[in-house]
């Protein structure tokens, strides 16, 4: 009957951890890194502040696993499961249209300005958010462009200067307006029409 028990035990600490994660993630996105606290984290996920700082230690740690979590929705934007079966554009086209999504949500785009603000009073928050998302999205990128590379579908002599431009592309001068509260509406077909322009013109690039 103990191993049972000791599975159950584990569901419960994950569950916890769940909880806690979903609880921070609204926190930091509402309010930023500063003002946003373990007390009102733990009270949100309904567990004591003990639980919070056994299993994450500090709010800073707290904030990097949040943000790693959201890198992994966007990541799964770069992972094609029929990837043999699928051509560079497409999987290009995928994640570039998931590079609009996810960037787009009116929740990203006012935790980044929240964050943005915060950066200049505190350089590491800025370093914690980079580290765990836009530098690791791009180290994603930059191996997906590897492996097209590899395949001798592209030339490039600098994957990661490659994986940026393709950013930059997607994203043109969205980041700057967003970024000083321009309001950006994108239907659906107007993301489509941008990533598949996006894309023609990086490969255009790539394959010459």
């Amino acid at each position: 009957m103990a191993q049972p028990q000791t599975r159950s035990n584990r569901r419960d600490s994950q569950r916890k951890i769940e909880e806690i994660l979903i609880a921070a993630r609204a926190e930091f996105f509402a309010n930023g890194f500063s003002a946003s606290t373990i007390e009102a984290i733990a009270a949100r996920a309904e567990v004591s502040k003990v639980t919070v700082y056994n299993w994450f230690k500090d709010k800073e740690n707290l904030f990097a696993q949040v943000v790693r979590k959201e890198c992994d929705v966007m990541r799964r934007n770069f992972v094609v499961d029929d990837l043999e079966d699928r051509s560079l554009r497409d999987i290009l086209l995928h994640a570039a249209r998931g590079m609009l999504d996810f960037l787009l949500r009116e929740e990203m785009v006012r935790f980044e300005r929240v964050l943005a603000a915060e950066v200049s009073r505190d350089p590491k928050i800025g370093e914690y958010f980079l580290d765990n998302g836009p530098r690791t999205l791009l180290a994603a990128l930059t191996q997906l462009l590897n492996l097209a590379i590899e395949k001798g579908e592209i030339k490039s002599d600098d994957p990661l200067a490659s994986a940026e431009m393709f950013a930059g592309l997607v994203m043109g001068r969205l980041d700057l307006f967003l970024r000083y509260g321009h309001t950006v509406c994108l239907s659906p077909e107007d993301r489509q029409k941008r990533a598949e322009r996006a894309v023609d013109a990086w490969l255009l690039i790539h394959q010459s």
